[in-house]
């Protein structure tokens, strides 16, 4: 009898559904093995006996057999039971393998999206790091702009100042011309008052010796006196025109200076709003590129301990700090300078306003000056026209010589010259007037410059000169200090785009697909394919030196497939890159082309049409209709030299004799297309439109 041995490989899959079904793999021996003889051939097999023990062997082992297959029932319900725990485990398994896969590739996307943004934001920082050098270079120009307008202001300043001063001195002249003038006027005063007495003398005696034939006499001396006088007032006219004009030519000199001061003011407020708004930009700008500063230098943490590299670029980078706070407080110090400027410039604009206000008013004082210049000489000439006629009325008495006799002719006479006399001494009243207010005006110093006044614009010119001279060593040192900051901007800039960090704040999170990974991947395979390379043509040569000296030398000019295919991949690299450069440079010269065929058209008035061959040149006229009724040109070359011309077209029928006199006689064709273009002009519809009408 055996047992059966209790292995799961063994188990049948039916006992699954229960125990009924279960084989046995008792074996009962039918022979046996020693060669004896059955009980049945024995004739033992009625025995009872040996039935009851066959009986209770039977039993027993029927006992036993149960006994075993409840035990294998129990053990295959416990390896089922294993096998749906396992099952269940491999499923969890499976999900978490699942959900850790869509985990790492959805961390794969957003580092990779994280690294584009990364580029994308690192190429628009590089753009406008450069947008800032350029807004740099900008404003270095527009500085030195300003210190080229601020030296041409300063030479304009120096030169207004000199045109002060010789102002100043013309002024002094002309106060030294007026007092002359005023002396003179009161001569003319004291000869009017003599004349008035002159003339009371002689009424007197004409009133003495009205019936004398002395009044005859006295009327030549009177005809006299008024001549003198007239001549004298000619004189005066002739120098109140002369001091017109010189104050005509002043007021002129004036407005163009007051004009010349308004320009410089409006120049220099213009000036100073750009230098506000570059200003401000510049703080715009400084401030944009901190945040961007900031936001280049973000990166995201990680749990990777830090190494000694780590340990350097914090040091690096604490000094990065250090060089940014210490570059922020320079410019601030830079901004304050660059305010006081501002506020310089603004004094300086105050002082020039001032100046161009005293130019105005003096301006002013001078147009008043001439237009009582012109009332003086409008009263001259109603002396000069009230002398004249004076004078007319003694011609007239001195051509009746006989109406002086009669008395009454006497009495009408003398009631003219009081009445002439009249009207002279309101004249001379009203000059005595202007006299007067001009001497009022002269002492009060209206329309001249004191000397406080003077002596107070000088000392203004020093120091506007001075504080220009400040402004120019400002501007030097601000140009140093930009060149300064430039350089450290710079190195900053640098340093950020080689992924420097501040260790203390921020750690760095490196992906597997990064821009130096993917270098150091390029580059390491360039490396292999080199070193596989090298290996082969190390190996070619071994096995070249130890071929024997009389073997056949056709394998030694081979080399490796490596060193063929590196070659072969080099060569067709330089060809698409020569195909492609020629590509290039073709469109480039068929674009030329293009412009230059435009312009000759444009300028000369003839489109230039090559053929294929090249061989081969068609005009064609720009005032030309289109068509059969246009005119072509058609040139044809015989190995380089333009051997024919034809023409062809309705409008080369009438061009025969300027083709047989251009071509034929002077052999030219740049005349011969000057004459055709003239004659195509007047002929077509854009001549007579042009107004032009030509020779018939």
């Amino acid at each position: 009898m055996e047992r059966p041995t209790p292995s799961s490989s063994r188990i049948p899959t039916t006992l699954r559904s229960g125990v009924a079904r279960t084989p046995s793999t008792l074996r009962t021996p039918t022979a046996s093995s020693l060669g004896k003889r059955a009980a049945t051939e024995a004739g033992l097999a009625d025995d009872p006996l040996v039935a009851r023990k066959a009986l209770s062997a039977s039993k027993a082992r029927e006992t036993t057999l149960e006994r075993r297959i409840l035990e294998l029932q129990r053990s295959l319900q416990q390896r089922t039971e294993e096998l749906e725990e396992t099952r269940s485990l491999n499923e969890r398994l499976k999900t978490e393998r699942h959900i850790l896969l869509e985990g790492e590739t959805k961390e794969k996307n957003e580092g990779e999206k994280r690294e584009k943004a990364w580029e994308t934001e690192r190429k628009q920082a590089i753009a406008k790091i450069g947008e800032l050098r350029r807004a740099r270079n900008t404003l270095g120009a527009e500085l030195e702009e300003v210190n080229h307008q601020h030296q041409s202001l300063t030479a304009r300043y120096h030169n207004l100042s000199n045109s002060s001063k010789s102002e100043i001195s013309l002024l002094e002249n002309r106060v030294k011309d007026i007092e002359r003038e005023r002396d003179e006027l009161r001569q003319w005063q004291r000869r009017a008052e003599a004349l008035s007495i002159q003339l009371e003398e002689e009424k007197r005696k004409a009133q003495d010796g009205a019936r004398r034939r002395e009044d005859a006499a006295a009327d030549r001396k009177g005809d006299e006196v008024v001549r003198g006088e007239l001549r004298r007032q000619s004189q005066n006219l002739v120098s109140l025109q002369h001091a017109n004009d010189s104050l005509q030519a002043e007021l002129v000199d004036l407005r163009r200076w007051k004009k010349d001061a308004d320009a410089h003011d409006r120049v220099a407020k213009d000036t100073e709003r750009t230098l506000k708004d570059e200003v401000r930009s510049l703080h715009e700008q400084l401030e944009r590129a901190r945040r961007e500063v900031d936001s280049l230098t973000q990166t995201f943490p990680s749990d990777q301990a830090a190494s000694e590299d780590a340990s350097t670029l914090q040091h690096r980078l604490s000094a990065l700090s250090t060089l940014h706070a210490e570059t922020e407080a320079k410019l601030t110090a830079k901004s304050k300078e660059t305010d006081e400027l501002h506020a310089r410039l603004a004094t300086v604009a105050r002082d020039s306003q001032s100046a161009n206000l005293a130019l105005a008013k003096r301006a002013e004082e001078a147009e008043r000056e001439l237009r009582w210049a012109k009332e003086g000489r409008r009263r001259a000439e109603v002396q000069e026209s009230l002398a004249r006629n004076e004078l007319q009325s003694y011609v007239e008495l001195g051509t009746n010589p006989s109406s002086a006799s009669g008395s009454g002719d006497s009495a009408a006479r003398v009631t003219q010259l009081e009445s002439l006399l009249e009207s002279y001494k309101s004249q001379l009243e009203g000059l005595a007037r202007d006299t007067r207010d001009v001497e009022d005006r002269v002492s009060r110093g209206a329309g001249l410059v004191k000397l406080s006044e003077l002596e107070e614009a000088r000392e203004a010119i020093s120091r506007h000169e001075a504080a220009a001279t400040e402004l120019q060593q400002t501007i030097d040192q601000l140009i140093e200090a930009n060149t300064k900051l430039d350089a450290e901007v710079t190195n900053l800039m640098q340093r950020v785009a080689s992924g420097e960090y501040n260790p203390a704040r921020e750690r760095l999170l490196e992906l597997r697909n990064n821009p130096a990974a993917k270098i150091h991947a390029v580059r390491t395979e360039q490396l292999e394919a080199l070193k596989a390379e090298n290996t082969a043509l190390l190996g070619r040569l071994a096995a070249v030196d130890n071929e024997p000296a009389g073997q056949d030398a056709e394998s030694r000019g081979l080399v490796p497939r490596e060193s063929f295919d590196r070659l072969v991949k080099e060569k067709t690299d330089q060809e698409a890159a020569h195909e492609k450069r020629l590509l290039r440079l073709k469109e480039i010269f068929g674009l030329k082309s293009r412009e230059f065929l435009e312009a000759v058209y444009s300028l000369l008035g003839w489109r230039i049409r090559f053929d294929e061959s090249g061989a081969d040149i068609r005009l064609t006229s720009m005032y030309a209709p289109k068509g059969k009724m246009g005119l072509t040109l058609k040139f044809t070359s015989h190995e380089g030299h333009f051997g024919t011309m034809q023409m062809t077209g309705g409008m080369a029928r009438g061009l025969e004799e300027a083709r047989d006199f251009w071509v034929t006689e002077r052999q030219s064709i740049p005349g011969f297309l000057a004459q055709v273009t003239t004659e195509m002009f007047e002929k077509t519809t854009i001549g007579r439109a042009a107004g032009y009408v030509g020779l018939e």
